[in-house]
């Protein structure tokens, strides 16, 4: 629920994992054959060599420019434009607006404090729970609600599940239609349950995994 590629992350850590797999790979051929490590060092000095000659002449006479510094600097510039777009796409998904109705009169926005504050106040006095943080995000471009809960030790998960799960019903109704809403409960009861208590986002109800 965030502006974080998936694919971008998922990319990066294929490629971070191959490179380690390769040099763990190099660095046992090297301890384990040593004919491997004597080819290595004569085919390396040739390649490096081969790669000096190709990138290491001047662009044009009179200048210092070569090939590989082009090549830096093209890579640093990719390099910082990544970057910078990375940054920028950050915190996007969280969303101020939880709803918008369209009327005769125009348009009706509900700001997501107002959500936070009934949900709150709603599930405070609820025993077994310490506290409620409430937050909304834009999935696919429609509005979510993210609620977490911390639990007390030693509180019921089942109370503590009924209680969002009555609570978030009355938020729908309050509101005139069902918002979704991704429920994390944590705390006392969190050593007792394996895995943790899971909330279906596409609707209000509440299961333990």
């Amino acid at each position: 629920m965030n502006g974080t590629n998936r694919a971008l992350n998922r990319t990066v850590l294929a490629l971070t994992g191959l490179i380690v797999l390769g040099v763990s790979g190099l660095a046992i051929l090297f301890l384990v054959a040593p004919a491997f490590a004597s080819a290595w060092k004569t085919t390396s000095h040739g390649v490096l060599a081969s790669l000096d000659e190709l990138f290491g002449q001047r662009l044009w006479p009179s200048t210092t420019l070569n090939a590989a510094a082009v090549v830096a600097l093209g890579a640093a510039i990719a390099f910082a434009a990544l970057l910078l777009v990375f940054a920028l796409r950050q915190g996007h998904g969280r969303t101020s607006t939880v709803l918008r109705a369209t009327t005769d009169d125009g348009t009706v926005e509900l700001d997501a404090a107002i959500s936070a504050v009934l949900l709150e106040d709603l599930l405070s006095p609820a025993p077994g729970i310490a506290s409620v943080d409430v937050s909304a995000y834009r999935v696919r471009r429609d509005p979510a609600l993210k609620i977490t809960v911390r639990c007390r030790r030693g509180a019921s998960p089942r109370a503590v599940t009924d209680a969002v799960d009555e609570a978030v019903a009355r938020l729908h109704a309050a509101l005139g239609t069902p918002v979704p809403v991704f429920a994390e409960l944590t705390g006392g009861f969190r050593a007792r349950l394996r895995p943790a208590v899971r909330v279906d986002t596409t609707t209000s109800s509440i299961r333990s995994s």
